[in-house]
């Protein structure tokens, strides 16, 4: 009997020892879910990974929209819209917008009055609720400058672009680089140009800005140096002259445009100085909307570099002749 109740103890104090072991790792791990989460990394986490580091993330997705532009930038909590297409491609846009969970925009940008930049937005003020629509310095007679026009109530706010101009946007900061007068005969050159820094992470819109608005740029002093350029004009060679290409220096390239337009976007000239200064290309017209995301330090894509460095076809011609070589 007194061997058994020894036993007894003996099992009696392992047991013990281990419900007090049991206790202390409990504590422990009611302590560890207790503390503030700490998501911080270093700031050379890549933002694929879903961890932000320093910076929240700031995606940009290039949309497809046809032969048009329009770009959703998402940073935290907060959302912008630059240009938003033509009207022929509004319910695509809507419809993005609606699947990322965008309900409040705090910029809208009209880069210019080209129906293929602002043909939506009339639509965009009238669905979601919009905080300031930035716009330029510009009259047109035509249906889709008077759309917006008509939609202006709509904004809380609505600011005529100037340069030098900063806006913040969650972690980044936003700086207008044109247009830099109101009396350019080309509308294109009316096209606000916006610089968005974040952390070590730059963009450069350009519009539809061409030659004259470039140029003005460039002897402003204007730091065009940037790793992602959202290619001007749609690749035309009326834009992106070979000075600005070379200031800008991009590491990566977008080329918004729709495959087989009437323009034959992009053009020969522009892509073959982008491929010379090494940029890496990505084009809606070949892979459809593409996505990047900048953690402050870090720039990863949805998708690889487009392998075409053809030149665009209009429906009834032929460009092979003018392809780029390799």
């Amino acid at each position: 009997m007194e061997e058994t109740i020894e036993k007894l103890r003996e099992k009696k104090k392992v047991l013990c020892a281990v419900l007090i072991v049991l206790a202390v790792c409990l504590l422990g791990l009611a302590i560890f879910l207790s503390l503030p989460s700490d998501r911080s990394t270093e700031k050379g986490t890549s933002a694929a990974s879903g961890v932000e580091g320093i910076y929240k993330t700031l995606e940009v997705h290039f949309l497809d929209v046809g032969q048009g532009d329009a770009a959703l930038l998402i940073c935290g909590d907060e959302s912008m819209l630059i240009d938003a297409g033509s009207n022929e491609s509004v319910d695509y846009l809507k419809r993005y917008l609606d699947g990322h969970g965008v309900t409040k925009l705090k910029y809208v940008v009209g880069s210019h009055y080209d129906s293929d930049h602002v043909g939506g937005i009339d639509e965009v003020l009238n669905a979601y609720e919009v905080e300031t629509l930035i716009v330029p310095d510009q009259e047109r007679d035509t249906k889709s400058y008077r759309d917006v026009m008509k939609s202006f109530d709509k904004a809380g706010e609505v600011v005529v672009a100037k340069v030098g101009d900063t806006y913040t946007f969650g972690d980044a900061t936003i700086t207008v680089f044109a247009p830099a007068r109101n009396d350019y005969e080309e509308s294109n050159d009316f096209s606000i140009v916006l610089r968005i820094d974040h952390g070590s992470d730059s963009f450069l819109f350009t519009g539809d800005a061409q030659e004259e608005s470039e140029k003005e740029m460039l002897a402003a002093g204007m730091d065009v140096h940037v790793d992602v350029l959202k290619v001007s004009h749609h690749g035309s060679k009326k834009s992106s002259i070979r000075q600005f290409l070379e200031a800008a220096n991009p590491r990566f390239a977008v080329i918004s445009c729709a495959k087989n337009n009437d323009y034959g976007h992009p053009h020969a000239p522009v892509l073959r100085t982008l491929r010379r200064l090494g940029a890496q290309l990505y084009r809606t017209d070949d892979q459809g909307t593409v996505v990047c995301y900048s953690d402050g330090s870090n720039i990863v894509w949805n998708r690889e570099p487009a392998q075409s460095w053809q030149q665009g076809e209009k429906p009834e011609t032929d460009y092979g002749t003018d392809a780029l070589a390799g």
